[in-house]
């Protein structure tokens, strides 16, 4: 694992085939020697993950590899889907092998791994499928802020490294296999048998889609509201086929196959009932893991159980750290890159908890005690393994996913049995009922249909308490270790001297890391201020001495396909442990600035709303204020008639709208965007939203001199139709910055408009090749970093 973590963050070194080679030649003479190896199979091993990860991180393609075929033009592309397809928020994505590229008459037989994203639901699509359609290649690509989410990496490490995008799904073509294997056609047929299944048994959607989840796999029934009421409740593991279910379908069977086998005085006698009840077990959580589609989390529960099944037949089941160690093993062996997946952590991660706490239990079961106290020592056991998986992967939760839930033991205790032992055996129990009598297994699904609509009347209950989670900031990795080392001594607080010393070193230790945050939040006397990049759209926080905030705009997608605020901007503040926005800005209503903020508006404290006072006349602004009036956000219109706010030192002023703009009939939205300029004693910032050339030309004739600023956030993303000369004659910024992506359709910023600014001597910066760009001053020296590898620049 070291050497898989030293790989990704260090690769291409030059020479590691060659320091691998000079440790296995070590390895020979210290053997020959008969000496003891010491620390040398370690680094040998670290050797192996190092290069193993390199194919993932410094790959080399072949000439023909789709990667070298990415440009502007678009192609007719033929690949074979090579991963169930994947429906979610109203899209389907498919993973293709791509295997011709055709265009002006001219074919190319290529390699190489596409993500196709499909808009709206495309049906009647299974892996092993042909497809063809015409679309145009991309390169994927991050939003560039401080520890953001790698999509890039994401996809690298599923060996994907072109994306393409179809508007209308109806446009791809599904070409007739010739010879679909018999395997993969049976599946297919038992999953389309098995969706028919469920919809006959129930009528509930919500429950269609659990069931569809948990026995096929599917989870393009769960709704976005589903899915957060589970994930409040502490249950959203639920619903991706994981460790658990696996484990819950071994468990089962195990179980089972035991009660089964113990009909035999052979077995009996010979005292070998668990081996055959865990070579039985192999069958069905092979068949169940086919079932819902051998995803990559899928694949590696599979081993881990298997390994553990394992152990049982070769009487190493008193070992279960071994067994644990040697199914992540095999896992990494096969699949390097799973190390740094957040299902593979949050499973093995668990699994290790509960292991490691279930050996600090008071009690044991004993031959002596009675009844009700072994019930009792079961129940309590049953609620240690529940309690000791959430706290083990507590602090991953809160890293990956920045929410808590307050009720996950309660919910968790509720809901696994009911799942693991009623819903998930009744429901495998219905489709192997299936080939015989369609009428029993519909009988049968029912009652696991009618359990899951009771369970999700429980849960829905449980999500309504305004108590049952809250969102939380994103700890750094070394607060996760210091948590880790907490558990650590607490597990084994018997040792005197872990009482003594390591216990007030920790508590040193922690009390340092809050007064840094403190310190980084509340006690600088800087103004901080940071373009995020949220691609084609605006986002901009501004920290102000003592730690007030100020989020100007939010970006957002036109269709609203990609939630900007949940996946890049909330991200962005949480990591900078900021949960409080003392003023969202809007400056003007349209979705590259608005839409992100809708979920910020929500799940953050959000103390007061400034915009210029515009009516809703689209869907989504319309949700965003009534987001508003449920928050109980106070909303102040504000225009150039507004008096100045200074807080904190920082004077903030409204150069634009005029108060009666909503009069002029009209008029351009984007010429009615807040002005806001931001003034800390010689520096000043302007903000001024997407004002195109007429307000440019009114703000230059009335405002003048009070526009000077020292750093410009380009008006309108740098369109042509922007940062005219008189404009800019005002403002004389020395320093500009583009929030815009080049390769979308708008082409932003402008070749004209980069050269303006490049003849008045500006220092640019753009997010689509910089980042976020993050600024800091006292008010007299600026200083700027780059988010993307490059220097800070005072």
């Amino acid at each position: 694992m070291s050497g898989l973590t030293v790989g990704l963050y260090l690769p291409g070194f030059s020479y590691a085939e060659y320091l691998l080679a000079a440790l296995f030649f070590g390895h020979l003479y210290f053997l020959w020697k008969k000496t003891p190896l010491r620390l040398l199979p370690l680094l040998l091993f670290a050797g192996l993950g190092y290069l193993a990860i390199q194919p993932w991180v410094a790959p080399s393609f072949p000439s023909n590899h789709i990667s070298h075929y990415v440009d502007s033009r678009p192609w007719h592309i033929k690949g074979t889907i090579v991963e169930a397809p994947r429906i979610s928020d109203g899209r389907t994505g498919l993973v293709l092998e791509a295997e011709t590229l055709s265009r002006a008459g001219q074919r190319y037989r290529i390699c190489g791994r596409l993500r196709l994203t499909a808009r709206g639901v495309v049906s009647d699509v299974y892996r092993g499928n042909t497809i063809a359609f015409f679309g145009r290649l991309k390169t994927p690509r991050n939003f560039n802020n401080p520890n953001g989410f790698n999509y890039k990496r994401y996809l690298a490490f599923r060996g994907i490294q072109v994306t393409s995008y179809l508007n209308d799904p109806t446009l791809f073509v599904r070409i007739r296999e010739k010879g679909t294997p018999i395997v993969l056609g049976m599946l297919q047929g038992t999953r389309k048998a098995g969706s028919k299944l469920i919809a006959t048994s129930t009528r509930d959607e919500s429950a269609q889609g659990i069931l569809k989840a948990l026995l096929l796999g599917d989870r393009s029934g769960i709704s976005s509201d589903l899915r957060e009421v589970f994930n409040r409740t502490g249950l959203g593991h639920l619903l991706a086929i994981s460790g658990l279910h696996i484990g819950m379908v071994a468990a089962f069977f195990f179980f089972l196959f035991r009660i089964l086998l113990s009909r035999s005085e052979r077995l009996l006698l010979a005292g070998t009932l668990s081996k055959w009840g865990a070579c039985l077990t192999m069958l069905p959580v092979l068949l169940y893991g086919l079932l819902v589609g051998m995803s990559p989390s899928t694949q590696r529960a599979v081993i881990m159980v298997l390994v553990f099944l394992i152990a049982i037949i070769l009487e190493k089941e008193h070992h279960p750290i071994n067994t644990l160690a040697v199914a992540a093993f095999i896992i990494l062996i096969v699949v390097p890159p799973s190390l740094f997946d957040i299902s593979f952590q949050l499973s093995f991660v668990a699994v290790f908890s509960i292991l490691c706490g279930l050996r600090s239990l008071p009690w044991k079961v004993a031959p002596s005690d009675s009844r009700p106290t072994l019930l009792l020592k079961k129940l309590g056991t049953f609620v240690a393994v529940s309690f000791f998986a959430i706290t083990g992967t507590f602090p991953l939760a809160l890293y990956y996913f920045n929410q808590v839930s307050l009720i996950g033991l309660m919910s968790n205790c509720i809901a696994v049995p009911i799942v693991g032992f009623l819903v998930l055996p009744l429901g495998m129990l219905a489709m192997l009922v299936l080939p015989v009598s369609f009428y029993l297994a519909v009988w049968i699904m029912k009652s696991s249909g009618m359990l899951v609509s009771i369970l999700l009347g429980v849960v829905s209950f449980f999500s309504n308490w305004s108590f049952a989670a809250i969102k939380t900031v994103t700890p750094t990795l070394f607060e996760i270790g210091l948590f880790y080392t907490l558990a650590v001594i607490l597990l084994n607080l018997k040792r005197k001297h872990l009482r003594t010393i390591a216990i007030p070193l920790l508590l040193v230790i922690i009390s340092a890391d809050v007064l840094y945050w403190m310190g980084e939040r509340f006690w600088h006397r800087d103004l901080r201020v940071t373009v995020i990049d949220v691609g084609q759209g605006n986002a901009a926080l501004l920290e102000l001495p003592k730690g007030a905030c100020i989020l100007i705009d939010g970006g957002g997608f036109f269709d609203n396909s990609f939630d900007m605020g949940r996946l890049v901007v909330a991200p962005f503040l949480w990591q900078k442990k900021i949960a409080t926005i003392d003023y969202i800005v809007l400056s003007h209503p349209q979705a590259d600035h608005l839409n992100g903020l809708l979920y910020i508006a929500r799940n953050f404290n959000v103390r007061e709303f400034w915009f210029n006072g515009e009516p809703g006349y689209t869907e989504t602004y319309k949700t965003f204020l009534d987001i508003l009036s449920e928050e109980d956000i106070p909303m102040v219109r504000l225009n150039r008639d507004s008096k100045p706010k200074i807080i904190n030192g920082v004077r903030l002023d409204v150069l634009h709208p005029p108060a009666d703009f909503l009069s002029h009939a009209g008029s351009n939205p984007n010429d009615n965007s807040l002005v806001v300029k931001a003034t800390f004693d010689e520096t000043a910032f302007l903000f001024p939203g997407d004002i195109e050339k007429e307000a440019e030309r009114e703000l230059a004739a009335r405002a003048g001199a009070e526009l000077k600023s020292s750093i410009l956030l380009a008006p309108h993303h740098g369109s042509r139709t922007s940062s005219t000369p008189a404009f800019l004659d005002c403002v004389q910024p020395d320093i500009v910055i583009f929030s815009s992506r080049s390769s979308g359709r708008f082409r932003h910023p402008h070749p004209e408009v980069l050269k303006r600014y490049e003849t008045r001597n500006c220092k640019l910066f753009r997010t689509d090749h910089d980042g976020a760009i993050m600024i800091s001053t006292d008010g007299k020296e600026v200083r700027i970093k780059k988010c993307l590898p490059g220097d800070t620049i005072s």
